[in-house]
């Protein structure tokens, strides 16, 4: 009897901790504008050198206020406007933008909803 209240009572104070962890994130679900994005480059400039991810490759111009991703080829190029942190197959309504998922990928609007959508990541300019 001793032995069981002894696991009853330990396992309690194992789970106990765990029950009020929850699941809170820091990273915003949603949010409107570039301000409160995550990991967008303040200082980017097109043409200029950047180190590619296909996590958090936003930038915005200092001076333009343009919006550029970080391309493959390592440079920042033009991109469509950054709307915000938006989940992907939300609604978009037929937006001309962009937006990060909260885990930092690149969306952009299909017509209908946000979708995942790296082909300026993976952009190659012409030489010529």
């Amino acid at each position: 009897m001793k032995l069981m209240t002894v696991l009853a009572l330990a396992s309690g104070f194992v789970a106990a901790p765990l029950i009020g962890a929850g699941s809170a994130s820091a990273l915003p679900a949603t949010c409107d504008g570039v301000d409160c994005v995550p990991g967008v480059v303040r200082n980017a400039t097109q043409g200029q050198p950047c180190i590619s991810a296909t996590r958090y490759p936003f930038g915005i111009d200092p001076t333009s206020g343009a919006t550029l991703i970080c391309a493959q080829v390592g440079r920042w190029v033009a991109t469509s406007p950054l709307f915000g942190v938006r989940t992907p197959t939300a609604p978009c309504y037929g937006v001309d933008g962009t937006a990060q998922a909260p885990d930092g990928l690149p969306l952009s609007c299909n017509g209908t909803a946000w979708v995942m959508d790296f082909n300026k990541i993976f952009y190659t300019p012409s030489t010529g």
